[in-house]
């Protein structure tokens, strides 16, 4: 019988698979807040009225509404059963402004129900979100 000099070793080594671990825990933690959750929504376009660059969630509630007439909030999708009371509920935490974000194809009849959701709970002045074409100053 003959001997061998090497014997096997079946060990592995752990360190890189960490290393690797812990590079993509990082990645996904610096993107993740990048990352909006929203619909797939193209609004119409115009050149006129405030531009808005960014929406506190804190502070607006947003109601999106895709060109099917579904609807989301901060991409969760909610029944238009249930928007009033969510209108309410979020104006009760002080979301003092409403939006409407809807798809230039979706039916007029989705939107005006919409805002009439969120006008019995409680937002009188519910603004629409549209894409801008012009130049205008934005106001943060």
């Amino acid at each position: 019988m003959i001997k061998t000099r090497y014997k096997q070793f079946s060990s592995i080594n752990i360190t890189n698979l960490v290393d690797v671990t812990l590079v993509l825990l990082v990645i996904f933690m610096l993107t993740s807040p990048v990352m909006q959750r929203s619909a797939d929504i193209s609004p119409p376009e115009s050149n006129e009225g405030r531009v808005l660059s960014n929406l506190d969630p804190s502070e607006s509630l947003v109601v999106e509404i895709d060109a099917y007439g579904n609807l989301s909030v901060s991409g969760e999708a909610v029944l238009m059963e249930d928007l009033s009371a969510l209108a309410e509920a979020a104006y009760a935490l002080g979301r003092s402004e409403a939006f409407v974000r809807a798809d230039r194809d979706v039916r007029y009849e989705v939107v005006a129900n919409a805002l009439t959701r969120l006008g019995s709970g409680g937002y009188l002045n519910i603004g629409l979100i549209q894409e801008s074409t012009g130049n205008n100053s934005e106001i943060h």
